[in-house]
């Protein structure tokens, strides 16, 4: 049996979204991150049938596309970020 949350909850992307908010905003936001990051994916984890019961399954798939596009946008942001940096713009 292989758990396939933890790779998500502590894959490389999470590794690397921590080691450069470590680089930008310091070591207490992003220790306080982290600690509002886990405790948000215990409470939802921990009532994920509640919440499904209460959004039903339209409303869990518009929440699905919702936060996807917010994951779209970070992604486009880091690399906006590495380009600037790289081209020193």
């Amino acid at each position: 049996m292989v758990p396939l949350a933890f790779p998500l909850l502590a894959g490389p992307g999470a590794i690397t979204a921590v080691i450069i908010s470590l680089e930008t905003m310091g070591l207490v936001t992003t220790v306080l991150s982290i600690v509002l990051a886990i405790a948000a994916t215990y409470v939802t984890l921990r009532y994920s049938d509640r919440i499904y019961r209460i959004l039903g399954r339209r409303g869990s798939l518009i929440v699905t596309r919702v936060f996807a596009v917010f994951v779209a946008a970070i992604a486009v942001q880091y690399v906006v970020e590495g380009v600037k940096v790289l081209f020193a713009l």
